[in-house]
């Protein structure tokens, strides 16, 4: 951004959800009287920063999730390609029983996560009965309980896709306080590919997208919307995934017996 004359602040904060209406005072200094325009890299289907965004007038671009209904420029991952992909893997594999533990229900990053997975799983002729699916929070801590959970069962899951690495790094760890091996007896999937995922400790099978290819687009189309004015169509750009297969997904105990 600064090639093109513009500084760039970065603002860390949850503000996501119509609960947080009473915090948009922290911003309306910066938006009423700083900004040119705003990249928001985590909004959720009831944003409420976002809707005043729109209102006000200022320049919007959402990178890593998109909010529908919005009329602002979009940059994000084939999320929901990812996930039939993840999918894919699973069941060449030989899983059959597939938990899905995903973020936020709000997100559409988990939304379209899941929906590519469930819709592979349906192509395929399994139903959604043997697939329990957790809405959560793209936290180690959310998945851990989740994974808690459908390992807990009598008839438990031979095979999760973690709507995050995050969430996926929790899942791990509750299969080793319950002694499930992985990837001989549960194996793990995550998405993002974060840099810990590829360490030869974790050594995670995951959807690599590119974060830095996402965040220079993003930032080309906020230097486009500043100069046109918003006078433009809104634009989406869909970056493509890819699966990275590693030592965490395993063919089940099962089909290593037959």
């Amino acid at each position: 951004m600064l090639e093109f004359g513009y500084h760039v602040v970065v603002l860390i904060d949850a503000m996501n959800s119509a609960t947080d209406a009473g915090h948009l005072s922290t911003f309306r200094p910066l938006i009423d009287g700083y900004l040119e325009g705003m990249i928001l890299g985590s909004a959720t289907a009831d944003s409420v920063i976002l809707r005043e965004l729109q209102r006000l007038g200022v320049p919007t671009v959402l990178v890593v999730r998109s909010v529908e209904g919005m009329r602002v420029d979009i940059v994000e991952a084939d999320n929901a390609h990812g996930g039939a992909e993840i999918m894919k893997h699973l069941y060449e594999l030989g899983h059959r029983r597939i938990g899905l533990v995903m973020g936020p229900e709000n997100a559409s990053t988990s939304r379209d996560r899941g929906r590519g997975a469930l819709d592979y799983l349906r192509s395929v002729g399994i139903s959604g009965d043997a697939c329990p699916v957790m809405w959560n929070a793209f936290t180690s801590d959310a998945g851990y309980s989740c994974a808690v959970q459908m390992l807990s069962g009598a008839n438990p899951v031979t095979a999760i896709m973690a709507g995050s690495d995050s969430i996926a790094m929790g899942i791990l760890e509750a299969a080793r306080v319950k002694n499930v091996d992985v990837p001989s007896k549960l194996s793990v999937a995550g998405f993002d590919d974060l840099p810990l995922s590829s360490s030869r400790m974790i050594s995670l099978t995951t959807i690599h997208n590119s974060v830095q290819e996402m965040a220079r687009t993003a930032c080309r189309r906020m230097v486009e919307r500043i100069r046109t004015g918003g006078l433009t169509p809104p634009t989406r750009d869909v970056m493509p995934i890819q699966l990275v297969r590693r030592d965490t997904t395993a063919p089940p105990p099962a089909s290593k017996h037959s």
